[in-house]
Order: C-alpha cells, then structure tokens, then sequence
C-alpha cells in the first residue's frame, strides 16, 4: 500500500506510515458484525530523527510512549534532579548540563520536571511522553 500523505511503499500491517506518522486508509471489509481487528505496534518517530538515538517507542492505549521508566524517571528527579540526571536518563544531554550548571534550573526547572514526570507530559530526547 501507498500512503496518500507522502507517497512512501507501507506494508499492510501498519496502522500509521511509519514515515510521515498519518493514519493509513485502507478499503472497508464488510466482516459478518465482528469486531475489526486492531494491531498494536511500534512507532518511529522520524521528526527528530538522530542516528545516535532509538527512535523507536511503544504504544500505550493507542498513543506513542518512551519505552524509559516512568517511575524510574520520577526518582531519579527526586533525588538527583537538581543535578540533571533524570534528564540524561531519558536523552536529553543538553538541558542536562544545563541542570547540572544551574543546580536544577535554579531549583523552578527542578519542581517543574517533577511536576511535568508526575503528570504524565515529561518527554524523551526523541519527544515521547514518558508514561511506562
């Protein structure tokens, strides 16, 4: 199959173009009333692309997630937050220096992190909720 948004050659196992990220259309079946199956899969993310980083994520209820450690992510905050840690822990090298230059932000960046990890809107170097 074909993706309509950026031309690229998708198998039909995919869900999304694993290029361009917009959902696939694909012909209707008529099933006898069953339910349609639902195929859950990995997702590249290709819009920050780096090719020292593992761009691939996992999906959780449908949406693209980090496959770091929520909980590991939020402790590593809690105790070492003020030095960056969390955030080299999750990809983020530059802002972590900066926290490690900084004592955490000047302590707003250390509360705000710790905020955004218990939330549930922290993100990875490759901008994937944090949320295992």
């Amino acid at each position: 199959m074909q993706c309509k948004h950026c031309g690229a050659e998708v198998g039909s196992e995919y869900r999304l173009c694993p290029y361009c990220r917009t959902e696939l259309e694909y012909p209707t079946q008529n099933n006898s009333g069953g339910q349609p199956t639902i195929i859950v899969q990995n997702i590249i993310s290709s819009e920050k692309a780096s090719p020292k980083r593992n761009n691939v994520g996992y999906a959780v209820r449908g949406v693209a997630c980090s496959p770091k450690s929520k909980k590991l992510t939020l402790i590593l905050a809690i105790a070492l937050g003020f030095f960056g840690i969390h955030r080299f822990y999750v990809g983020k090298i530059g802002s972590g220096f900066i926290w490690l230059l900084t004592c955490g932000g000047f302590f707003f960046g250390y509360i705000y992190d710790i905020i955004k990890v218990l939330s549930g809107t922290f993100k990875d170097g490759n901008g994937l909720p944090v949320k295992k």
